[in-house]
């Protein structure tokens, strides 16, 4: 185990999931600008996946038999279930969010901020809270203090853990978060453009490019592909909404 090269991975995961939002929310503070519709996404996030969406995945499906036959026997159609639905929950949540809490915060740059806001908080959530014990459990390792009672599981099984981990396996987790950001706030502006515009079409838009993205993930990962062939299908999406996100700035210009 390369405790420091692993402990510099972690570090720059953390840098990624905590350093990207809570160094947007300075600038936003700084400039006074955008700080609402970051703390809206963050809690448009919030309701929608962690007290929604996730507790029906865990609690309520599980118990109607389609679902687990589904789940069990149907892979495909289950990544394209989990797919559609997070797009469902989140985009829905985000057209509410614009709609209702930020009627007079609707430029390009709330656009921005609310993606922040929303993709970070998931990154932080997430992959943050995963990486914070991963780097607990690594100090406590190297200093000879870890505690097998407090932390649920015993040395031995986390040192085999961390033997188990690549470099390139430790920064897939950051990377994939810095491009689901990317595609939040992509997916943001396109809400947002038609909530500003009143196109009914893009908030199913932004559903159906959601689904499309959270399901190739998961199809490509239940085959089996390789962590950089999958990172790198992230890629190609992300690539794609930070063209969109640079160019609509002009669209959303000329509606001023």
């Amino acid at each position: 185990m390369n405790t420091s090269l692993i402990l510099i991975c972690i570090v720059i995961n953390l840098i990624i999931c905590f350093g990207i939002p809570i160094g947007y929310l300075i600038y936003a503070i700084m400039k006074r600008s955008g700080i609402k519709a970051f703390f809206i996404g963050t809690l448009v996030f919030f309701i929608s996946q962690i007290l929604l969406r996730i507790p029906i995945l865990q609690l309520v499906l599980p118990k109607m038999d389609w679902y687990l036959y589904m789940s069990n026997f149907y892979p495909i159609i289950y990544s394209i279930f989990l797919g559609i639905t997070a797009g469902v929950f989140e985009e829905t949540g985000r057209f509410i969010g614009f709609k209702f809490a930020l009627k007079r915060n609707r430029s390009w740059s709330d656009g921005i901020a609310f993606g922040i806001g929303h993709g970070g908080i998931e990154a932080m959530l997430i992959t943050g809270a995963a990486n914070i014990q991963k780097l607990i459990w690594l100090i406590s390792l190297n200093n000879g203090t870890f505690d097998s009672v407090r932390f649920g599981i015993d040395a031995a099984k986390a040192i085999e853990i961390f033997n188990s981990l690549t470099i390139m396996g430790i920064l897939a987790a950051g990377i994939e978060r810095l491009g689901a950001i990317l595609v939040h706030v992509g997916l943001s502006l396109i809400v947002l453009y038609g909530v500003n515009n009143n196109k009914r079409l893009y908030l199913p838009l932004a559903i159906l490019i959601h689904g499309l993205i959270d399901a190739t993930i998961g199809i490509a990962s239940t085959a089996g592909l390789g962590i950089a062939l999958i990172e790198g299908i992230l890629g190609i999406y992300a690539l794609s909404l930070l063209i969109y996100i640079i160019k609509s700035k002009i669209t959303f210009k000329e509606m001023c």
